[in-house]
């Protein structure tokens, strides 16, 4: 009587498993901005610019909240858990993620320019795919199938509203499949990083993250684009908060994330992001929201219930 909610058919109503999740929705918001300050800022930036931009702006801050842990440290129980020795298995994850990350950009970028916007949103959100086989073959871990189903109702969801685009527009193969290479180097970027929150803080992996982002990105921007920093004080408000609210907050809250879940679950809940995205769009530049976007909306929501309900949604002990 004096529980009102039974967490085992609820399990989102414990606290521990609430206050992460909420971090990870949170995340999944704030990244939903990505493309829209993104599109601003390609107003007068090329895109090798603008993430430049986005990722020594996010380093600089990373650098300023580890110093500041050197002048006021905390407790030494809250740093026992990042006082491990470097491994040479460290310094590989710490080179895969954003080298990862930065190839998943780089074929997403290319692959619009070879294949619809439709192809490849659709191709691009094959991600939880990778990231759960991944995690089954390289991780060893388990997953059953309510995990599986839950994974598949939110991935066809997250696609029904690419799925009308798609039969009518043109395909090319190359392009095609960049987008689907992309995904395959983002779930492993997601492996890494959950990998390497055992040992590390959120603000250690992403500082050395963003700042290997920002090389890779400085030497494409020098060779391919004619300037490195905004001209206007649109661009410049536009990967401030690429920099600051999306990279070092929404990626903060996700990085988080993986200490909990698994980087299969994360890259469900991830499934989230274009159809918020859509929402900001209409409301933003009035582009067309249909009942579909609604419906696709709550289908990624029934499917991710149902994958926090499995096994394999909690990070492995």
């Amino acid at each position: 009587m004096h529980q009102l909610i039974n967490p085992k058919i609820f399990p989102l109503a414990r606290k521990a498993s609430f206050m992460p999740l909420l971090a990870l929705l949170m995340a999944t918001f704030i990244l939903s901005f990505a493309a829209i300050l993104t599109k601003l800022a390609e107003f007068d930036l090329g895109p090798g610019a603008t993430i430049f931009n986005r990722y020594w702006i996010a380093a600089v801050t990373f650098s300023l909240w580890e110093s500041q842990k050197l002048v006021f440290p905390g407790k030494p129980e809250q740093e026992c858990k990042s006082s491990g020795h470097l491994t040479i298995n460290d310094v590989i994850l710490f080179g895969i993620e954003p080298l990862m990350t930065f190839i998943c950009v780089s074929l997403w970028a290319i692959s619009l320019t070879q294949t619809s916007v439709a192809n490849a949103n659709l191709l691009h959100n094959m991600t939880p795919i990778f990231s759960t086989l991944g995690a089954w073959l390289l991780l060893k871990q388990q997953f059953d199938n309510r995990f599986l189903v839950g994974l598949g109702i939110a991935l066809f969801a997250s696609s029904c509203i690419e799925f009308e685009d798609w039969f009518i527009a043109p395909s090319n193969f190359t392009g095609d499949m960049l987008a689907l290479l992309s995904s395959v180097f983002y779930a492993g970027a997601f492996l890494a990083r959950e990998s390497l929150c055992n040992k590390y803080s959120v603000s250690t992996i992403l500082l050395w993250s963003c700042f290997l982002r920002a090389i890779l990105a400085l030497g494409f921007t020098l060779i391919m684009e004619d300037h490195l920093f905004p001209l206007t004080q649109s661009a410049w408000f536009s990967v401030v908060a690429l920099g600051i609210v999306v990279q070092v907050f929404g990626h903060g809250l996700l990085t988080y994330s993986f200490k909990h879940f698994s980087s299969s679950f994360v890259s469900v809940c991830l499934l989230l992001d274009p159809l918020i995205t859509a929402l900001f769009a209409w409301i933003i530049f009035a582009e067309k929201l249909t009942p579909l976007n609604m419906v696709s909306f709550l289908g990624v929501i029934a499917g991710i219930y149902l994958a926090r309900l499995g096994k394999g949604s909690q990070k492995a002990g």
